[in-house]
């Protein structure tokens, strides 16, 4: 019997499941995609007509609809793995590299093996930004098992992917500069650890995630000070500065002046300037 089965929840599209033993005995097929991680033991993977063995640590992506079921071939109890279910649509991907399955084993890829564990905490946690350390943590998994597979390929793609997260933070930056949000924000925002959001930030913009935010929040403040007649205290209130001191020190570390020697200054050049077009 071939069973066409959905996992995920309905408000979700994705789950995370570990198992013991039997329970991927029958054959079945699926359109949604299925990461496979093997914690413990050695089994069979039947797909199609093809059969694989896995071993711990094997890690495999089905991509497609086709029939396949897990046997274990040591004691039920000894054969433990993690799956991690989603639909197509939650992850824009070129399936195609896991295709025909190719289990890589990751034992010696401790980053790879710390995102099955974080997308699994996150899932069974519920965590305030679960969709997007879903998002994350499947598709560093995807570019590594791609990269280990396909070679040079595997890496550019996940190098790109690299900016397109700190593009996010960014964008994420300029839409809540005003509130109080810390790198954790951005980072559960983005669906990465904080201290693997401030590497890549770090690499793509040579600052660490909150001196950008300090500095885009002075440069708002530069905007208010020259286009408004605001006081610096409101403007320290509406750029998200909790203490005007911290704001004061903050402001005169990037610019070199205080706020109001800067609001003094650039009053003076602006008059200076409409006298010389009379």
């Amino acid at each position: 019997m071939i069973f066409n089965i959905k996992m995920y929840e309905p408000k979700k599209s994705y789950a995370v499941v570990k198992s013991t033993g039997y329970e991927s005995v029958l054959r079945h097929s699926h359109e949604f995609v299925e990461m496979v991680y093997v914690e413990s033991g050695n089994a069979v993977q039947k797909v199609n007509a093809e059969t694989v063995e896995l071993k711990a640590g094997d890690m495999f992506v089905i991509a497609d609809d086709s029939e396949h079921s897990m046997r274990p071939t040591c004691e039920e109890n000894d054969f433990k793995v993690v799956n991690i279910i989603w639909c197509k649509d939650f992850i824009e991907f070129d399936y195609s590299v896991f295709s025909p399955l190719t289990p890589v084993n990751i034992s010696s890829r401790q980053d790879m093996i710390s995102l099955v564990y974080q997308a699994l905490s996150a899932y069974e946690g519920n965590e305030k930004y679960c969709d997007g350390i879903m998002r994350g943590c499947i598709y560093f998994l995807l570019s590594g098992l791609g990269g280990m597979l396909d070679g040079a390929s595997g890496l550019k793609n996940t190098r790109n992917h690299c900016a397109d997260y700190v593009e996010l933070a960014v964008k994420y930056i300029a839409d809540n500069f005003y509130k109080k949000i810390t790198l954790a924000d951005v980072a559960g925002y983005v669906g990465l650890s904080s201290g693997y959001l401030q590497k890549l930030f770090n690499r793509e913009r040579q600052t660490s995630v909150i001196e950008y935010l300090l500095r885009y929040r002075v440069e708002q403040s530069c905007k208010l000070l020259i286009e408004s007649d605001k006081t610096v205290s409101e403007i320290s209130d509406l750029i998200g500065f909790s203490d005007i001191k911290n704001f004061h020190y903050a402001f005169k570390r990037i610019t070199g002046m205080t706020p109001n020697e800067y609001r003094r200054t650039h009053k003076i050049r602006s008059a200076e300037m409409n006298n010389d077009d009379e």
